[in-house]
């Protein structure tokens, strides 16, 4: 447990280069330690007029052009939402308790939204008509259970046009056999919360991206407008889960981007027109029952 810890805070010996600010701080000091540095060696006279006036004018010329490479860029975090509880001894104070984020209530647009639990860590969507239905099947309401990871921008600017997108490394079931298709060999992108293509993540601003979606109600087996065979071609399970992509909110679940219990790896990164995010490696778990399924 701890490991899906360690995206809630930030490296203390990387902090500098890791936030907008430390970032600006050593800007400035190399600026001014390089103009002080020259300023020092004219006035002992360790270098003459030209050479003094030549290491100024390049401190000037050179210094924006870094900063726009190195300080006025976004800053992209990917982090694992948590329920964070400390607990202080009698006397110390009450507990703080961070509200997880990781297994949310969700609101999709022209559509019937009514909170399950809203309270607990691991919140459900009930939706009227639920995703994954097919024409004429009756609009029932269901249970939509999320996963979904947390996207911050600890630079100066603000990231434009950004996508979120996951390619699959490792697959429960053999190869020829996987589900999702083959096509996750390639960054795809996924769903940002507000069910935007893409987003601008402002400066100290945090957004979620949908990675996958699982129906929870007893009939959870959704409506696929083309079978899916390898339930006995290949001794893998039945589908009982999505990768959230766009096409699954607009046009119904597709078998090409079913998942199946069982352990997958996956790559998550963020790319956008101004900057991309590193990539960080997850586990994806995909269980029978919601209370199992995970992402660490």
């Amino acid at each position: 447990m701890a490991a899906l810890q360690q995206g809630k805070r930030l490296n203390v010996k990387n902090w500098p280069v890791n936030t907008g600010l430390g970032r600006l701080v050593i800007w400035i000091a190399i600026v001014i330690i390089l103009i002080v540095v020259d300023i020092l060696l004219y006035y002992y006279k360790s270098i003459g007029p030209e050479v003094f006036t030549g290491i100024l004018i390049a401190v000037v010329t050179v210094a924006p052009f870094i900063y726009q490479g190195f300080v006025a860029v976004p800053i992209l975090s990917i982090e694992v939402p948590r329920s964070e509880i400390q607990e202080y001894s009698a006397g110390e104070g009450k507990k703080d308790v961070e509200e997880d984020n990781r297994k949310p209530v969700l609101a999709i647009p022209s559509m019937l939204i009514i909170a399950m639990s809203p309270s607990s860590l691991k919140p459900v969507l009930v939706t009227i008509p639920p995703p994954c239905t097919c024409q004429g099947q009756p609009q029932a309401r269901q249970e939509i259970g999320y996963l979904r990871l947390r996207v911050k921008n600890r630079g100066l600017v603000a990231a434009k046009d950004c996508v979120f997108q996951v390619k699959i490394i490792e697959w429960p079931c053999p190869e020829g056999c996987h589900a999702p298709s083959n096509e996750y060999h390639d960054w795809l992108d996924v769903t940002w919360a507000d069910l935007e293509k893409s987003i601008t993540v402002r400066p100290n601003d945090v957004r979620y991206a949908i990675i996958a979606l699982m129906p929870l109600d007893v009939n959870k087996r959704a409506c696929l407008p083309v079978p899916w065979h390898g339930v006995n071609r290949c001794g893998c399970k039945e589908i009982i889960a999505w990768i959230a992509r766009r096409e699954v909110f607009v046009g119904g679940c597709r078998p090409q981007d079913g998942l199946v219990p069982g352990e997958y790896k996956i790559g998550v990164q963020v790319t956008c027109k101004n900057g991309k995010s590193g990539r960080k490696l997850l586990k994806l778990r995909i269980a029978d029952n919601w209370h199992d399924t995970d992402i660490y």
